[in-house]
């Protein structure tokens, strides 16, 4: 009974260790270069300075940024703090969905946070 226990402990262990290290990949910090916004396919481009950090393989075919859907339920909101953030030349943290979700060749911003 004593290996199960240990067993368990080590497995937990194991499990939180390779999430943690994959919760980083996809945050992109730096400050907006340019948001682009596209009626006809109803998407917002972020286009950070220096690009988009750790992007999946999907990613990249048409330029360098993040993009999410103007059908999302918080667009308004997303839109609204990252203009306030590019108006302001503040630093952002975004974080990428590690999936072209909302765009088959950009990733997918999953959330962002106002440094």
């Amino acid at each position: 009974m004593k290996f199960s226990s240990k067993l368990s402990k080590i497995s937990i262990c194991l499990l939180f260790s390779m999430l943690s290290g994959s919760a980083l990949a996809g945050w992109t910090t730096a400050k907006i270069s340019s948001i682009v916004v596209y009626e006809d396919g109803d998407v917002v481009y972020i286009i950070p300075e220096g690009g988009v950090k750790d992007a999946p393989a999907c990613h990249g075919s048409n330029g360098d940024y993040l993009s999410f859907s103007l059908k999302r339920p918080r667009a308004k909101e997303y839109y609204a703090g990252l203009l306030a953030a590019y108006l302001a030349g503040k630093t952002v943290k975004l974080r990428g969905a590690d999936v072209c979700k909302d765009q088959s060749f950009s990733e997918t911003l999953m959330y962002f946070e106002l440094t």
